[in-house]
């Protein structure tokens, strides 16, 4: 069968089955096919954006173990003030790392969350291992893509040694944390024999909660939301709020 034949076969398979023509040639053409053995494809609507359900006067407080290379936090608590400033977040951070003394500083971050302009050199200790544990989602890439809430969408691709793993949608589960009950999507990877899972809520701007693993099977970082408010979220219970 010659190359257009196919296409239009394939085509008019997946237009019976209310896929777009766009998918049928991207899927003939060697793209990524990630809506595959999904009955509906991905819409607006189940696209993921780092930040874009915080509104002026969100909070957001997490419990975090995160091991840097540089500086970690055990046993902390991390809570974030987002304050709207022009086209930025002003972000006041109050940190309590295992004990009961309290560091806070105020950073300018940009609406998809990454820093700007200067911070106080003594803060940096702090910050480091929150970027690389609640915030690493917002450096996640594959392509270029939209990063999707449905099971099989690829979301990063981190290169091991000679080979490279893919972060994707596995699953889809209902997780219960000390801010309230959510329907999550489950990301997940192997590096070694552990497996990494971050958990995404579709109206939250950061991930609910995470626990990820190095290539020795080392925990990296663990986390989970304890509170929020500032944001709409209809499954969080009432008594949850701030």
């Amino acid at each position: 069968m010659s190359p257009k034949r196919r296409v239009a076969v394939a085509t008019g398979i997946f237009a019976a089955l209310g896929i777009g023509v766009s998918f049928a040639i991207i899927l003939i053409s060697g793209g990524v096919c990630f809506t595959c053995g999904i009955p509906t494809p991905p819409g607006p609507q189940d696209i993921w954006v780092v930040g874009s359900s915080i509104r002026d006067g969100t909070v957001l407080k997490y419990s975090l173990d995160s091991i840097g290379t540089s500086s970690s936090l055990d046993s902390a608590t991390v809570s974030m003030n987002f304050r709207e400033s022009g086209d930025n977040w002003n972000v006041t951070f109050t940190i309590t790392n295992g004990t009961n003394q309290e560091f806070t500083n105020a950073i300018t971050m940009s609406k998809k969350l990454t820093r700007e302009g200067q911070i106080d050199d003594s803060f940096m200790p702090y910050l480091e291992p929150i970027q690389s544990s609640i915030f690493a989602v917002r450096d996640m890439e594959y392509g270029n893509r939209d990063k999707y809430l449905v099971v099989g969408a690829p979301w990063n691709t981190i290169f091991y040694k000679a080979s490279q793993v893919t972060v994707r949608v596995t699953d889809e589960e209902k997780i219960q944390t000390p801010a309230g009950s959510f329907d999550s999507f489950v990301l997940s990877y192997e590096l070694r024999d552990k497996e990494s899972r971050i958990w995404m809520v579709s109206h939250l701007p950061l991930p609910a909660k995470a626990k990820v693993y190095d290539t020795d099977d080392t925990l990296q970082y663990r986390f989970e939301l304890l509170e929020v408010s500032g944001i709409d979220l209809p499954d969080i219970p009432a008594d949850t709020a701030l």
